[in-house]
């Protein structure tokens, strides 16, 4: 027995090593064999799923495209409705500001008739200097207003509807607007003390006259 298998196995050995390519060689060169047409399947699952990358891929970029072109789209139309809209608040500020030119203008009238009404009474001899003084710093609160009126005016010209800082630049011009309408409000009040101290002066001096 032990000599059958001393004689066997190198046998089996030997056919192994000389048949073993021979059978790969006709498995793998035979287009039958399961294991070329799995390997050929298996080239085709590639190459379909390469496909479907690409299809893919290519649905993503013109999802990515539409994406885009939408959001350009909402940007574009943000941009026109922001400048319509600053368009309106810019012309509704400048109304307000015509209106106070129109107001300072009234008020220096009434301060060029109270400058007559001064002179008039100095030269009936009434002591005016009071209301002069007065009258004097009414100007110069006249010079704030008119000088407030253009600062608020170039704030208003300055809003820019493209700009990332344009509710800023609007609450900006809002508050030098205030600040225009206050100053107006310091002149005219300024002007009315003039005309109480020019009317205690003219009433002293016709005091004095009955005297």
């Amino acid at each position: 027995m032990k000599r059958f298998l001393f004689i066997a196995i190198p046998f089996l050995v030997f056919s192994l090593s000389v048949f073993a390519p021979v059978y790969a060689h006709d498995v793998l060169g035979n287009q039958d064999s399961a294991h070329v047409r799995l390997e050929m399947l298996r080239e085709k699952r590639q190459e379909k799923l390469d496909q479907l990358a690409n299809e893919r891929q290519e649905k993503l970029q013109k999802l990515q495209q539409k994406k885009d072109e939408l959001r350009e789209k909402i940007a574009t139309k943000q941009a026109e409705l922001r400048t319509r809209t600053v368009s309106r608040i810019k012309e509704v500020f400048l109304k307000i500001l015509q209106r106070m030119e129109t107001a300072l203008g009234r008020l220096d009238k009434v301060a060029d008739r109270i400058a007559t009404r001064i002179d008039k009474l100095k030269a009936e001899g009434v002591d005016t200097t009071a209301a002069e003084t007065q009258l004097a710093e009414a100007e110069q609160l006249g010079s704030d207003a008119g000088a407030a009126i253009d600062s608020a005016q170039g704030a208003v010209e300055a809003i820019d509807p493209d700009s990332s800082t344009v509710r800023d630049a609007v609450m900006s011009a809002k508050e030098a607007i205030m600040g225009a309408k206050q100053a107006l409000k310091n002149y005219h009040k300024a002007l009315m003390e003039t005309v109480r101290e020019l009317k205690l002066a003219k009433d002293s001096g016709e005091g004095s006259d009955s005297d």
